[in-house]
């Protein structure tokens, strides 16, 4: 389901906390999202919980690095 690598970025430079993104392959009515969001996993004894995100094309996205705000030809 996983179409690229995961990606991951720190939630902020103080916290120990990372956020990883990840693109699925899914069908047009998101069935394989559904089925992911809200489920719990585990890496290493910490429990996570995989959320949705809404796609937004006004926003530009960062391919590189994986921040918002500027496009990868930017980064």
């Amino acid at each position: 389901m996983l179409i690229s690598q995961p990606h991951i970025i720190k939630a902020s430079p103080k916290l120990d906390t990372v956020v990883i993104w990840v693109d699925i392959w899914d069908f047009q009515s998101s069935l394989n999202a559904k089925i992911l969001i809200n489920r719990c996993f585990n890496i290493k004894n910490h429990s996570n919980m995989i959320h949705g995100t809404n796609m937004n094309p006004q926003v530009p996205h960062c391919k590189n690095c994986w921040k918002w705000g500027y496009t990868t030809f930017a980064c």
